[in-house]
């Protein structure tokens, strides 16, 4: 590749990612010269595994949250068969714990069913999203109300609640 082109090559990293032209030439010779792998490269230098996450699925909360929680329990090595599971979620930092817990019991109302989600840890999740998310209103609908109808007005808002709650506490995660 002759000089000319590697420096455009380097303009265009660095006025993509808004990192210094010697940062992008590092990262440039470090991936071979391919642009998106050095994009790729500088995001993770720049960015937690959270934040490239949270980045990467804003525009569908619930679904970033979904890939947050994942992230936080492969990289815990909870594994879904555990028998231990619940115990080793409890153990996590209370931030992290509490949004794993909302993910998990989301996923379980898609799984199962609202109905059958409102048997599933129900008390400690009304008290994360009351508490921690600061939604009573959520909370109350789920102990008390128990519409569904309701609920699902309300899921976009918890989900998004829940994504600004992880980027208060962005250091407690992976």
């Amino acid at each position: 590749m002759d000089e000319a082109r590697r420096l455009q090559l380097i303009d265009i990293v660095a006025a993509k990612t808004g990192v210094d032209v010697a940062c992008a030439a590092r990262h440039l010779a470090l991936h071979d010269d391919e642009v998106a792998a050095a994009l790729r490269g500088i995001d993770v230098e720049r960015y937690t595994l959270t934040q490239r996450l949270l980045n990467k699925y804003r525009r569908d909360p619930e679904d970033a949250l979904q890939h947050v929680a994942l992230a936080v329990l492969q990289h815990e090595g909870i594994r879904s068969d555990s028998v231990l599971r619940t115990e080793r979620i409890a153990a996590l930092a209370p931030p992290v714990a509490g949004m794993v817990l909302l993910a998990e019991w989301l996923a379980y109302v898609d799984w199962e069913g609202f109905d059958s989600a409102l048997y599933a840890n129900i008390d400690a999740v009304a008290a994360f999203i009351a508490g921690g998310l600061d939604l009573p209103e959520v909370a109350a609908n789920l102990l008390q109300t128990r519409d569904e109808a309701v609920f699902e007005t309300q899921r976009l808002a918890l989900a998004t609640a829940a994504l600004l709650f992880i980027e208060r506490h962005t250091t407690q995660f992976p």
